[in-house]
C-alpha cells in the first residue's frame, strides 16, 4: 500500500469493490457478533450505483488500487424510491437543524457509508464528509443520514467522533432509528 489515503468521486470502475464492500456489510449477512462492529440496512444494485454516481455522487477513499471505503450522496427525490428514507424525510416538516425546521433548508441524504473492517479507526469517516461537502456545500444546507439504533458503532463514528447532531428518532419495520445531519455551511 501507498500509505496515502486519496478522497475521491467514484468512477464506474470502481462499482465491483464498492458492491463487494457492501455485501460483506449488509446486516443480514452478517453474525451478531460481526453486528457490533456496525453494518448495512440498505442494499443497492449496481444500476442504483450509477443513476446515484451521475446526480450527486458516491465518494471513495482509495489507497492504491485498495477502495478502502465509500459513502453515497442522493438528491431527496432519488432517495424517496427507498421505503425507509421516505419514511424518514416525511418527518422533516415536525424536525428541526439547531433551530431551522428542516424543510426550509436544503438538504441531500448521506448514505450508506462503509469503511473496510480492517481501516476502522483512521478517520476516514471524516475524510469522506469533508470530501462530500466540499463538492456539494454550494447546493446545500445539510447532510442527513440515518442510523439504525442498534448500530452503536455508527453512532459513535458519525456523532461522539465527527459530531454529526442528532435531529430526530423514528420507527419503521418495527425498528428504531436516529436522524443525524452535519452542517455544509459552517
Amino acid at each position: 500500500m501507498s500509505g496515502s489515503l486519496l478522497y475521491r468521486r467514484a468512477t464506474d470502475a470502481d462499482f465491483p469493490a464498492i458492491l463487494d464492500l457492501q455485501r460483506q456489510n449488509l446486516r443480514w449477512n452478517l453474525s451478531e457478533a460481526d453486528r457490533q462492529q456496525g453494518f448495512l440496512s440498505v442494499e443497492y444494485a449496481e444500476r442504483d450505483l450509477a443513476a446515484i454516481n451521475a446526480d450527486l455522487g458516491i465518494y471513495v477513499a482509495v489507497e492504491g488500487a485498495q477502495l478502502h471505503a465509500y459513502a453515497v450522496a442522493q438528491t431527496a427525490d432519488a432517495a424517496q424510491s427507498v421505503p425507509l428514507l421516505a419514511h424518514m424525510m416525511s418527518r422533516f416538516p415536525d424536525v428541526k437543524f439547531v433551530t431551522e425546521p428542516v424543510a426550509d433548508l436544503s438538504y441531500f441524504i448521506y448514505g450508506p457509508v462503509c469503511i473496510t473492517r480492517t481501516q476502522r479507526g483512521r478517520g476516514i469517516l471524516g475524510g469522506l464528509l469533508r470530501a462530500m461537502s466540499g463538492q456539494l456545500a454550494s447546493r446545500f444546507d445539510l447532510g442527513i443520514a440515518f442510523i439504525a439504533q442498534i448500530n452503536l458503532h455508527s453512532y459513535q463514528g458519525h456523532v461522539r467522533k465527527n459530531n454529526l447532531a442528532v435531529i430526530d428518532e423514528f420507527e419503521f419495520n418495527e425498528q428504531r432509528f436516529w436522524t443525524v445531519a452535519f452542517s455544509l455551511t459552517h
